[in-house]
C-alpha cells in the first residue's frame, strides 16, 4: 500500500531521472497520484517515462490542436494549457498517448468527450480525489524506482565529503 503524497514523490522523481523538465515533472507526480486515487491505472504514467523525450510538433489552429508527436508527458501539459486558453478540440496523432492526455485534463478539471484520438472540451468535472493508501503493482512501482534512482548521487568518498548521504556526523 502506498499513500497518495509518496506516488506523487516517486513519479515527480523518477520523471526527473527521465530527463523531463522540473514543472513537467511536479505535474506527471500529481497526476500519477489522481490516476492512483480514483482507482485508475498508472501504467500511462510508466508509459510516459519510458518513452523518449522527443521535441514536440504541435499544430495550432484557432480552436484546435493537431499533435504530430513528442514526449507524451510534455503533450499532455500542453493540450491541458491549450484547453485552458479556449482551445475546444485536440487531435492526437498517437492513439498512446490518449489516455494521459485525458488524464491530465480530468485531473486539471476538463470535461471532456473521446472519440478515438479526439478529444474535446466539454465543460467541467469536479475533481476530488479520494484519501488513503492505494496498491501499485510492484512492477511499476520499479520502474518508476529505476528511473528515480538516476537523480541519485553515486555513492563514493568524494560524494560523502561533499555532503550526500547522512554522513557520519548526523545528528536529525
Amino acid at each position: 500500500m502506498r499513500a497518495l503524497a509518496e506516488i506523487r514523490a516517486i513519479v515527480q522523481k523518477a520523471a526527473l531521472g527521465a530527463g523531463i523538465p522540473l514543472a513537467q515533472a511536479e505535474n506527471l507526480g500529481r497526476v500519477a497520484a489522481y490516476l492512483a486515487g480514483t482507482g485508475d491505472d498508472l501504467a500511462p504514467v510508466g508509459a510516459a517515462l519510458s518513452a523518449p523525450q522527443d521535441p514536440i510538433d504541435i499544430r495550432w489552429d484557432r480552436d484546435k490542436i493537431t499533435v504530430a508527436a513528442g514526449s507524451v508527458a510534455l503533450i499532455a501539459l500542453v493540450v491541458r494549457d491549450a484547453f485552458a486558453m479556449g482551445v475546444q478540440t485536440a487531435v492526437l496523432t498517437d492513439v498512446e498517448q490518449v489516455p494521459l492526455v485525458v488524464a491530465m485534463l480530468t485531473q486539471a478539471g476538463f470535461g471532456i468527450r473521446l472519440a478515438g484520438a479526439t478529444i474535446e472540451r466539454d465543460g467541467d468535472v469536479d475533481v476530488s480525489v479520494p484519501q488513503g493508501p492505494v496498491d501499485v503493482p510492484d512492477a511499476l512501482w520499479s520502474v518508476f524506482e529505476s528511473f528515480a534512482a538516476k537523480t541519485y548521487v553515486p555513492v563514493s568518498e568524494a560524494s560523502r565529503i561533499s555532503g550526500a548521504g547522512a554522513g557520519l556526523t548526523d545528528n536529525d
